[in-house]
C-alpha cells in the first residue's frame, strides 16, 4: 500500500513538472510571436517610407510610350484632315468654358499645335493614332496645351477616320475624362497611348493636396463611345503622400461613368 501511495505521489509531481514546462514553452512562444509581429510591422512601415516613387513614375511612363508613327501615315493624316486649321477654326468659333469662357477669353493661352510625329511635351504623347470606335480605322487624337493664368490643362481634339477624310468629333479636356472627381485643381491625364479600343494613359488625381502636387497615382482608360470621349476605368498604383494622410479610398476620389460629359 506504501509504495502504491508513493507512486502516486510521484505520478503527480511529473504531470506537474510537465504542465509547468508546457506553460513557459507557450509563454516563450507567445514573446517569439509578438517579437515577429512586431519585427514583421515595422519591416512594413519601413518599406512603406521606403517606396521608390520615382523608380514607379519611371515605370509607368516607360508603359505608356504609344507606338512609332510613321511618315506615311501622318502625311495621309494631313492631306484627309488639315487638322492644324480645323483646330484653329474650332478655337476660334469657340470659347474654351473650362478658363471662364469669352469674358476671359485674353487670358488665354493657346500653345502651338503639333506638327512633328513621336513628340512629347508637357508630359503628353502629342499625336496618336489607333482605332477608337472599332471599325479597324485608325483614328487620330492631338492633345494640345492650354493655359491662362494659373492654370494648365491638356485639351484632346479627335479625328475618327471615315476612308476618305478624318472629321473632327470631339473635343475635351484631361479634367473631364481622367476620373477624378474635382477638388478644387484640375487633375492631369498624361502619357497617353492608343490601345485596345481605348486611350489609356496615367491620371494623377488631388486629395487634399496643394495645386501643384497632385499624389494619387491611376492607370486609367477613356473609351470613345456616343461620339465622345469618357471615362471607363481606373487602376490605383500608389499613393505619395501616404506619409502624411491614410490612402483614401478609391470611390471617394474617381467619379462614376459619364458623371461630366453628357
Amino acid at each position: 500500500m506504501r509504495i502504491q501511495k508513493l507512486y502516486f505521489l510521484l505520478l503527480i509531481s511529473v504531470s506537474l513538472v510537465c504542465i509547468e514546462c508546457d506553460k513557459k514553452v507557450a509563454k516563450n512562444k507567445l514573446k517569439t510571436d509578438v517579437k515577429i509581429e512586431e519585427k514583421d510591422t515595422v519591416k512594413g512601415l519601413v518599406d512603406k517610407e521606403n517606396i521608390d516613387y520615382e523608380a514607379i513614375y519611371d515605370s509607368l511612363v516607360e508603359e505608356y510610350k504609344p507606338e512609332v508613327i510613321t511618315e506615311e501615315e501622318f502625311n495621309n493624316f494631313k492631306k484627309k484632315s488639315n487638322y492644324s486649321n480645323v483646330i484653329k477654326a474650332y478655337d476660334a468659333k469657340n470659347s474654351i468654358a473650362f478658363f471662364g469662357g469669352k469674358k476671359n477669353e485674353e487670358n488665354i493661352r493657346y500653345y502651338p499645335v503639333a506638327t512633328n510625329i513621336n513628340e512629347q511635351e508637357y508630359g503628353n504623347n502629342t499625336i496618336l493614332f489607333g482605332d477608337l470606335n472599332g471599325d479597324d480605322k485608325r483614328d487620330c487624337i492631338i492633345s494640345v496645351f492650354r493655359a491662362n493664368n494659373y492654370e494648365e490643362v491638356t485639351f484632346f481634339y479627335v479625328f475618327i477616320n471615315k476612308g476618305t477624310t478624318f472629321k473632327l468629333e470631339d473635343v475635351t479636356n484631361e479634367t473631364e475624362i481622367c476620373g477624378c472627381k474635382s477638388n478644387s485643381w484640375p487633375n492631369s491625364f498624361r502619357y497617353q497611348k492608343i490601345e485596345d479600343g481605348f486611350l489609356k494613359g496615367l491620371t494623377v488625381c488631388h486629395y487634399n493636396d496643394a495645386h501643384c502636387c497632385p499624389s494619387i497615382y491611376l492607370k486609367t482608360k477613356v473609351k470613345f463611345t456616343e461620339g465622345k470621349l469618357q471615362f471607363d476605368s481606373a487602376h490605383f498604383v500608389m499613393d505619395d503622400a501616404v506619409k502624411y494622410r491614410p490612402t483614401p479610398n478609391l470611390d471617394s476620389i474617381l467619379f462614376k461613368k459619364g458623371d461630366l460629359r453628357k
